[in-house]
């Protein structure tokens, strides 16, 4: 699962360079859909699993919380983070979700955890205050976007995170990228793009055990639920705002590359999202988003394999901080 998603960081980061986050993030959703139902239609009529399909009032109520906490608010925020930086720099901060679990299972569901947790997250913010100094030390390109803010929250085009106020008016000191202010303005903005995505995605682990115990267990309608009400959720986003769906008018042959990794990414999201439903009931949301706290490992290690990321000893160990804290945090809550 943790390797899956670290493969769908990475497609995730090429294909943002021809699609605005947005319409990735709905386009994906429908290939998630139909991945879905390749998947679990198969598992339910083999009786190869026990999820099937069903679903109540209750448990459809917390499914269409989870899909505006993942999809419209998580989803959305890492895009445009991860459009802006590097996947070692993202990643570990988005990969502190396991840490918003352990809150919003200890504010919603009565969830104990001892001093450990505590110690956790603050390793954890530790590693994220030193994952936010290394911003704009990457490549040039990279520091030329992160100068832009514009070019971040998709300005340029009208494509504008629903809730980042002033992004447009950004644009105007980003016609000046030397400038200190504009520079820090964008880490500021990209420093809480990750930690909003890391956010929602922590939340959504506790809907869906929500939704399980409401039901009695978690099925494959309440993945598909999901997906679907995430969908429409984006649909209407993009309707509302008729904002183009790619940064520039694609060649033909970028047009096949990018309909190949729209389609990659959707299948391997259903694959994942099949796993971590199942986690989820074997195992809870907490030592679900443990396991998942190593994906910035994998998503640091496959960046420089594919994309020729190079984060440099002090963003590693900066990265390692980050992960570590998650870690200690999400073992004390499992205990």
């Amino acid at each position: 699962m943790t390797a899956l998603w670290a493969l769908v960081v990475v497609v995730n980061k090429k294909v943002l360079e021809f699609v605005t986050p947005v319409a990735v993030n709905f386009c994906i959703r429908l290939v998630a859909i139909a991945g879905l139902l390749l998947i679990t239609i198969p598992l339910t009529e083999l009786d190869l699993w026990s999820n099937g399909f069903g679903i109540n009032a209750e448990a459809a109520g917390w499914i269409a919380l989870t899909a505006l906490a993942t999809w419209l608010v998580a989803f959305n925020a890492y895009y445009y983070a991860l459009r802006g930086e590097r996947v070692a720099v993202i990643a570990p901060i988005c990969g502190t979700d396991p840490i918003w679990t352990a809150l919003f299972a200890w504010l919603m569901l009565g969830t104990v955890f001892g001093g450990a947790t505590l110690v956790g997250m603050g390793v954890a913010m530790t590693g994220v205050v030193l994952i936010s100094r290394r911003i704009g030390e990457g490549t040039a390109s990279e520091a030329s976007v992160l100068a832009g803010v514009g070019a971040l929250a998709g300005a340029a085009h009208g494509d504008v995170l629903p809730g980042a106020a002033g992004a447009r008016d950004a644009v105007a000191g980003a016609a000046v990228p030397s400038a200190v202010p504009t520079t820090a303005n964008a880490k500021a903005r990209l420093i809480a793009l990750a930690v909003l995505a890391a956010a929602g995605w922590g939340l959504g682990p506790i809907f869906i055990d929500l939704a399980a115990g409401a039901y009695g267990r978690t099925t494959a309608t309440m993945m598909l639920l999901s997906q679907v009400l995430g969908a429409l959720m984006l649909g209407g986003v993009l309707l509302l705002r008729r904002a183009p769906l790619t940064v520039r008018p694609l060649t033909p042959p970028e047009r096949r590359r990018t309909v190949l990794l729209l389609g990659g990414a959707g299948l391997l999201e259903a694959f994942v999202a099949v796993l971590f439903y199942l986690c989820i009931e074997a195992i809870g949301p907490v030592l679900t988003m443990l396991i998942m706290a190593t994906t910035p490992v994998f998503s640091i290690i496959l960046g420089v394999v594919f994309l020729r990321e190079r984060p440099g000893l002090r963003l590693t160990l900066a990265a390692a901080v980050t992960v570590a804290g998650v870690l200690i945090a999400t073992l004390d809550g499992a205990t």
